[in-house]
């Protein structure tokens, strides 16, 4: 019997804010590629968040946001020291959250959504790859778009040092729940990602949901689950 509902991030409750990679192409533009095209400084990070996320989810770690705007720099012999690549995360923290990421639904309808979940005794948690943006960062974005209260705990790659769909993240969520008395029976992991969501949730015994914006409203499904319709 479903009793926690496991809900991946991006692309699933969010997408990402335009004006932010915007911000971010115009800071290092303006200090560090004065003479670069913004379009070729946009496609370099591009990039690299794909391969990191490739890397990431074939062997099963999580590499650091720092290291990610390291090799942006390297790529061009510059050089810079942890304290300066901490300072430029910082940076472009303030600019995320002054360009927050757009929820995928309407607040009232999440909002409503999640209220019918816990008062039907179910327990959620966010269960989330990161890479450019930290998990510690994603939290002050959930904070401030009020939805952080619905959730008993989260999960992101940066904090355990494992990304999905690696077998280690999903034990990661089976132990988390094992700690609100539930068992992996219990669970049920949502997602967009094929791979990453699904095949990784079924390889650790968890039972899985894939959802595509296009195709199924993740509101109308997790509505059918907090009314105890057959999963």
């Amino acid at each position: 019997m479903i009793k926690h509902i496991s809900l991946d991030l991006w692309n699933t409750l969010l997408v990402s804010n335009n004006k932010f990679s915007i911000d971010r192409i115009n800071y290092f533009h303006n200090n560090y590629f004065i003479n670069h095209d913004k379009s070729l400084i946009n496609e370099k990070i591009e990039t690299i968040g794909e391969k990191t996320d490739m890397i990431n989810m074939n062997e099963g770690i999580s590499l650091e946001s720092e290291k990610m705007y390291n090799e942006l720099l390297s790529q061009e012999n510059i050089i810079v020291d942890n304290i300066e690549l901490s300072k430029i995360y910082n940076d472009l923290e303030i600019k995320f959250l002054n360009n927050i990421p757009e929820l995928m639904y309407d607040f009232n309808k999440i909002n409503s959504c999640f209220k019918n979940l816990r008062s039907n005794g179910f327990t959620l948690n966010i269960s989330s790859n990161t890479a450019f943006i930290k998990g510690k960062t994603l939290i002050k974005i959930l904070k401030k778009i009020n939805i952080y209260k619905y959730f008993d705990f989260f999960i992101f790659s940066d904090e355990i040092q494992c990304s999905k769909p690696s077998e280690k993240f999903f034990n990661h969520l089976i132990n988390k729940c094992s700690n609100l008395n539930l068992n992996k029976e219990n669970i049920l992991h949502v997602g967009d990602s094929l791979e990453a969501d699904i095949i990784g949730a079924n390889k650790s015994g968890i039972k899985s949901k894939h959802i595509l914006k296009h195709e199924e409203c993740l509101l109308s499904f997790l509505n059918s689950i907090s009314l105890n319709e057959k999963f």
